[in-house]
């Protein structure tokens, strides 16, 4: 039966009625294990997609279903562990986007060691190929052997064709000679991290779901017989199976079984999976059809449709690039919230009525009216150039939000456009519009007055004003999806650092081996960002037990990439990521460290006693951020809230003991929201183009010190002894007889940046009369991109490192970087010159700044 009404409503909407018969399904199930040969056949598409090879299959023409193998060394991610014979992976095929982490059958007490696959007769299948049921059904059981007081269990994945739901079945079977207790749970891993990861209220029902809105995948789970009652945080869910007792637990006599039966529904969105798992239950939905448009009769795209039935909300959903939804809904009446670009673009909710049939429900927002901005963003030369595009709405306008922190292109109110050509829908009205490339541009500050229904065109040269002959841009530390830390896409954070203009990323996920490779290869964008294979390697005790290694032999669809695993002693667990891939030349990163606790204060109990020792002649470079701490050196320390050790101090007082591991400050990004650009390192290079990069150019100038530290300005330093042509620069060695030097050092900024006040330290003091202040030594510095440019004349009467600093103390970064680093001060530091002035080699002067060398921060004894 199909209706056809027209109704009028609220908001000059227009509400109509018809529906689009749903696509025939396959009537197939097919049983895989994952391997080369059949991997592009195979594997589910999504953000979080875990399978490697060896893994298990099971597809049917509506979903695909990935069962770790399973393995004792099974783990998806840092986070993510121990999943052998969990479910890691389920998508629908069409549209697939697993924002599944694991589904623990039994909550990760039976270990599963064993799996078998079997046909639609229950008959044991070799899969040395992939082997099909036409019209029937596959399964894949595990089995975790009884132990004392733990039964024998067996969890089967059971697919059938044309089915829109897996059915779990764990069987729990007393081997034993006394009666066992077995609790009815699982658990559940799908991350949050951003609001549109939404999860059932705590407490019980017939349906546990899950919803990644902005993602547009969802999950239901249910029971045949039993009620859930579940408890969720932003990673883990669990769910207890009760019935009518509120009890969650069975007993089973000597011999006898017990089988709990689960159904887990994936869907494009909560409406879908409520329908499908509704239908599970006898609860009959409909189908309805919306199509949206607004003021001038175009269709609204991936407009949020919140149904509420009696006052609460029943699900999500999202319209096409055409402004349609096809889903289900139960009969009767139901109200529907509508907003887009993260606006509600609806006063108040709009009623429908669903009855019996196919119904198409036409909503005529004649009162919205978006426009459009369309951007030609190019450089100098008029070439299309990577670049970021932040919309900040004024004036009563509302601020639209793209997408979460973990989304790729459009993220909150920023557009990252690998070639600075888009067109993207925005609400009407007045903005404020910052376009940038990093700190070696100059960024455009401009309004937008965006027209109902309209484009808006934005055009704009990018400058590149800051030269840096002979460096390039890089950040060696960030994260995304993979890690298992954050939820943030890959391909935004490949994204994110090429707008920002950052020349060399190596990819340093935790406890695996990854690459950006095929991102950068998808966006086109080699000949802006070179990029190298490696890992973060990430163990305990934290924070200390974090290196980064690159580069690293990455070994696709295996576990962690054919990278290292952790130990908990810090010393054996660099020595092995050193040692790694055959002793294979590599830069040895320490991350962020606790410098008293690494190398003076092994056991943490106050007290010198050495440190990790026998690590730090593979401890190639150590990260240094914040910053702009060097401009206020003490021991100590303040970051959002954490304090400690000053790194930046203990380092300094580290290379007067004669410890010369050179700094470096990287982004650790973890969200893709201004995440990456603002701290940088200038590595000295061979070549200033990214295409032509060697990654081991980048390890080994980075080993040797030659690089720069900032968050924004660009520090040049290079040292010779007066009278002589031979100048050297950070990281290098200078034989100086006669201790008078010349230094010469210059700071360029971008438009939005500035610098006030330029130092000298000398072995980590500040040198006498090299303290320079805008305020005070006007006639140094300068307006315009090069704020100084100086030679200095220095004279040392015994060996020193040289340490050059530059800063701001009465500006800041700006809102280029986004709310959370605005207020930061611009600062950069540049690694040691070491000046031998005796003739006998450097030699540390073992001077401790006036302060005890550090250990473990707050244990120091008095």
């Amino acid at each position: 039966m199909k209706l056809r009404l027209v109704a009028s409503v609220a908001l000059l909407l227009g509400l109509a009625v018809v529906f689009a018969a749903p696509s025939k399904e396959a009537d197939r199930v097919e049983v895989a294990r994952l391997e080369a040969g059949n991997w592009e056949q195979f594997t589910p598409e999504g953000k979080e997609v875990d399978a490697i090879y060896g893994d298990f299959v099971l597809r049917n023409g509506y979903l695909t279903a990935v069962i770790a193998d399973p393995l004792p060394t099974r783990h998806a991610n840092m986070t993510v562990r121990d999943i052998a014979g969990a479910l890691i992976d389920l998508t629908t095929r069409y549209g697939a986007s697993d924002q599944l982490s694991a589904f623990y059958p039994g909550k990760r007490v039976y270990p599963f060691r064993r799996a078998q696959a079997f046909d639609a007769d229950g008959k044991p299948v070799s899969l040395k190929k992939a082997v099909s049921s036409q019209g029937k059904s596959g399964s894949v059981t595990v089995y975790a052997a009884a132990a004392d007081n733990r039964p024998a269990v067996e969890t089967t994945y059971h697919l059938a064709a044309g089915a829109k739901h897996l059915t779990i079945t764990t069987k729990y079977t007393n081997s034993g000679t006394k009666p066992l207790t077995v609790s009815l749970t699982d658990d559940v891993r799908a991350d949050g991290g951003n609001e549109d990861m939404l999860k059932s209220p705590n407490g019980s029902g017939d349906l546990f779901w899950i919803h990644d809105r902005y993602w547009g995948q969802a999950y239901g789970i249910d029971s045949p017989s039993l009620a859930i009652r579940s408890n969720s945080n932003s990673r883990t869910s669990t769910l207890e199976y009760v019935g009518d007792t509120g009890d969650s637990k069975v007993t089973l006599a000597v011999g006898k079984s017990f089988t709990l039966t689960r159904r887990i529904t994936p869907g494009r969105n909560l409406l879908d999976v409520k329908s499908a798992a509704g239908t599970l239950r006898g609860k009959k939905s409909h189908p309805v059809e919306f199509k949206l448009t607004d003021g001038d009769k175009r269709g609204i795209p991936n407009a949020r449709l919140e149904i509420v039935r009696n006052g609460k909300t029943y699900g999500w959903a999202t319209t096409n690039r055409d402004g349609k939804l096809s889903t289900s809904l139960p009969l009767g009446k139901s109200q529907v919230k509508i907003s887009a670009l993260g606006v509600a673009i609806t006063n108040q909710p709009l009623p429908i009525e669903v009855l019996d049939g196919e119904q198409e429900f036409t909503f005529a927002l004649s009162a919205y009216r978006p426009g459009r901005v369309a951007a030609r963003i190019t450089d100098t030369s008029g070439k299309s150039i990577p670049c970021k595009v932040e919309f900040i709405a004024k004036d009563g306008t509302p601020q639209p939000n793209f997408g979460p922190v973990s989304a790729a292109l459009a993220v909150e109110n920023l557009i990252y456009s690998e070639s600075g050509k888009f067109t993207h829908q925005l609400p009407a009205g007045k903005y404020d519009v910052i376009i940038s490339r990093g700190p070696e541009y100059n960024a455009i500050f401009t309004e937008l007055t965006v027209p109902p229904g309209k484009a808006a065109e934005l055009a704009g040269t990018l400058k590149r004003t800051v030269k840096t002959p002979g460096w390039v841009s890089a950040d060696f530390h960030s994260h995304s999806s993979p890690s298992g830390d954050n939820t943030g896409s890959q391909l935004g954070r490949v994204l994110n650092l090429v707008c920002e203009h950052i020349e060399f990323a190596p990819c340093t996920e935790h406890n695996r081996v990854s690459t950006y490779a095929p991102h950068i290869k998808r966006l086109g964008i080699e000949k802006h960002l070179a990029t190298v294979s490696g890992m973060e390697l990430t163990g305990k005790p934290l924070p200390l037990n974090h290196q980064n290694v690159f580069p690293m032999k990455h070994t696709p669809r295996t576990q962690d990439g054919g990278g290292p695993v952790t130990d908990v002693d810090p010393e054996r667990q660099i020595e092995r990521a050193a040692l790694w891939d055959d002793r294979s030349d590599k830069l040895v990163q320490q991350n962020h460290p606790d410098i008293g606790w690494l190398f003076q204060d092994k056991d943490g109990d106050g007290e010198p006693d050495g440190g990790y020792s026998r690590s730090f002649p593979l401890i190639d470079v150590m990260e240094l951020h914040p910053i702009d701490n060097s401009l206020h050196l003490g021991p100590f320390e303040s970051l959002r809230g954490r304090k400690g050790n000053s790194r930046i101090f203990n380092w300094l007082q580290l290379h007067n003991q004669g410890l010369r591991i050179p700094g470096v400050v990287n982004t650790d990004a973890h969200y893709n929201y201004h995440g990456s650009g603002w701290l940088r390192n200038w590595i000295q290079s061979p070549t200033d183009d990214p295409a032509k990069i060697d990654h081991m150019d980048m390890v080994h100038a980075a080993e040797q010190g030659r690089s720069i530290m900032s968050n924004g300005p660009y520090l040049e330093v290079s040292l010779r002894e007066d009278g002589s042509k031979r100048r050297v620069t950070s990281g290098q060695d200078l034989r100086a007889a006669s201790g008078k030097l010349r230094l010469e050092i210059r700071v360029q900024c971008p438009n939005w940046l500035d610098v006030d006040r330029v130092f000298v330290l000398a072995n980590g003091r500040k040198l006498a009369g090299h303290d320079y202040t805008r305020s005070k030594q006007a006639n140094r510095f300068r307006d315009g991109t090069v704020k100084f440019d100086q030679t200095l004349d220095i004279t040392l009467d015994s060996d020193a490192h040289i340490v050059v600093v530059t800063g701001a103390d009465k500006s800041t970064l700006g809102p280029v970087w986004g709310v959370r680093w605005k207020t930061a001060q611009p600062a950069a530091m540049s690694n040691p010159i070491f000046v031998d002035v005796d003739g006998g080699g450097f030699r540390p002067n073992k001077d401790t700044l006036g302060h005890p060398l550090p250990v473990k921060f707050g244990t120091r004894k008095k």
